[in-house]
């Protein structure tokens, strides 16, 4: 039965605007000091603030305490209508720093459904901090609490994330956070770094282009059809009216595999494509489900930004292998059946020089993040960082001791992470070398109950 929260009375600073420029402030209510002190938040010094929202917002290795304030009647609404995906008005204290009068939501597709149906109440969240107000937290206007869905190991989206950080690819910053609403301890979560107009201007110096974050529809697998062809599942997010001749003209060169890297930086792609394929992260374009990325026209170059690795390490559902099936997924064929249905990586790769450049990627997966005893105390820190926040959460998908099993212990068919990166490694390494096939004769990974090719 979904629990009802019980509204406890806090003391709230409130967020300031000063003057006609509407300049957003939050004050500073550190959990454990008596000192206060105000900060100017406003997006005009983004540049200055961006150390800040390291320091504040995503500190990663850190556990961040954050604390929603909602009346019983707004959250009771949330939980019992979470499906609509309504905003309800809150206010949010993150990592000492409060903010009245902002939007808070359920988010999510599979995981939003399976909570709601469970009757449940653990939701990941999308917090508007300027939905209703003109403010935000060093620049960052809209936080994304992810719920830790499907993942016993708590750590799997968060190593993910490390991973691509290790080559430096443009990918979202990470924390994990100590949830409570109304002052009681809710769980532990995971805020993500939203793609938005701030994660852009940060990391391309440029924020006006074309962001299409595909899910369904005509466009999502980038098949080109013709010019005047409906591509109806490319939605520019970032601007009104587009007319997709940009995407269109990418789409069409990876059609005929000519000149992709003038429209496309290839290099970013075979970072993600590496780590994403590493990782047998298969809530993704490469099986089939064609979603949960971003394709951003950075000045005529598009960009290609990942998103949502909560079922990295073979945790997605609807692809039915064993972990001692997934750890054989081919890497110079990594999709799920035939290469023909996945135009961008069968242009990508069949390309000599892209795929060298895609080796090399994976050859210091294995040589560095992913090498085993450095994975191992990577792991084992990230345990001591969080243990007694996941021993103590009161609303997990899983027990303490199915935790623990998902970092250590391992069954015959259901490998713990440690497990998993050491057999895995070892299958990439014996691919890179030829030692084992790394494809298919163009048919990719034939998942079935045998799984991928031996």
């Amino acid at each position: 039965m979904r629990k009802t929260v019980t509204l406890l009375i806090l003391s709230l600073i409130s967020v300031v605007f000063v003057g006609c420029d509407s300049l957003s402030t939050v004050t500073d209510i550190t959990t454990f000091g008596s000192n206060t002190s105000t900060v100017n938040t406003t997006t005009e010094y983004l540049g200055e603030e961006d150390s800040m929202v390291s320091e504040v917002v995503y500190p990663h290795d850190e556990v961040v305490e954050v604390n929603i304030d909602i009346t019983s009647e707004n959250y009771n609404d949330i939980v019992d209508n979470a499906m609509d995906e309504e905003y309800h008005t809150c206010d949010i204290t993150y990592n000492g720093y409060t903010l009245e009068n902002v939007a808070i939501r359920t988010k999510g597709n599979s995981s939003l459904k399976d909570v709601y149906q469970s009757d449940g109440d653990r939701f990941s969240f999308n917090v508007d901090l300027n939905y209703y107000e003109d403010q935000d937290l060093f620049g960052i206007d809209k936080l994304i609490l992810n719920n830790l869905y499907r993942d016993p190991t708590m750590m799997a989206e968060y190593v993910t994330y490390e991973a691509l950080a290790s080559l430096g690819t443009v990918s979202s910053r990470t924390t994990f956070i100590a949830l409570s609403i109304n002052g009681e301890y809710y769980g532990l979560y995971l805020s993500v770094e939203h793609v938005s107009n701030e994660f852009l201007d940060i990391n391309y110096d440029y924020d006006e282009g074309e962001l299409y974050k595909p899910e369904n529809g005509a466009g999502a697998n980038l098949d080109y059809i013709t010019d005047t062809y409906n591509y109806y599942g490319l939605v520019d997010e970032n601007n009104e009216e587009t007319d997709n001749t940009a995407i269109i003209e990418f789409m069409e060169r990876l059609e005929t595999g000519e000149d992709i890297d003038e429209v496309f930086n290839v290099e970013g792609y075979l970072k993600y494509l590496a780590v994403s394929i590493y990782t047998i992260n298969l809530d993704s374009y490469q099986s089939g489900m064609t979603h949960n990325y971003y394709l951003y026209n950075n000045e005529g170059v598009f960009e290609w930004i990942g998103w949502d690795y909560n079922m990295a390490f073979n945790g997605f559902p609807m692809i039915d292998i064993s972990d001692s099936e997934a750890i054989k997924y081919l890497i110079d064929e990594p999709v799920v059946n035939s290469m023909s249905n996945y135009p961008l990586i069968d242009a990508i790769l069949s390309n000599e020089s892209y795929l060298e450049t895609y080796h090399t990627y994976m050859q210091a997966l294995v040589d560095n993040y992913f090498n085993y005893e450095n994975f191992e105390t990577r792991v084992n820190e990230i345990a001591a960082m969080i243990d007694i926040y996941v021993e103590t959460d009161p609303s997990s998908f899983y027990t303490y001791t199915e935790y623990q099993d998902a970092l250590d212990n391992s069954s015959w068919n259901s490998y713990s992470i440690l497990e998993f990166v050491l057999e895995r490694t070892q299958n990439v390494q014996d691919q890179l070398d030829g030692i084992i096939p790394s494809t298919n004769d163009g048919n990719g990974n034939v998942i079935s109950q045998q799984g991928p090719p031996r």
